[in-house]
């Protein structure tokens, strides 16, 4: 897990509504997750940092978190 500490509180929290939130769709440019809009270029940065991954569950797209997310929002929580 490289490079993760630059992660900024924004992304931080859109790990929190990835891993809470069972409901997200795609809403335009971005995502709806939960009561959060997060933007295509957050979802890329986090994909990028290899914490976040888009499958697809009944052929609807869905966004769950990696172990190195996982990890990381643990991490960031507990301080």
């Amino acid at each position: 897990m490289t490079g993760n500490n630059s992660v900024s509180k924004r992304h931080i929290d859109a790990l929190g509504a990835i891993a809470k939130f069972r409901h997200q769709r795609r809403s335009g440019r971005g995502w709806l997750v939960g009561d959060k809009r997060i933007s295509s270029a957050a979802i890329a940065r986090l994909e990028q940092k290899s914490l976040v991954k888009e499958i697809a569950f009944s052929g609807e797209p869905t966004l769950v978190l990696t172990e190195d997310g996982k990890r990381l929002l643990a991490e960031r929580t507990l301080q």
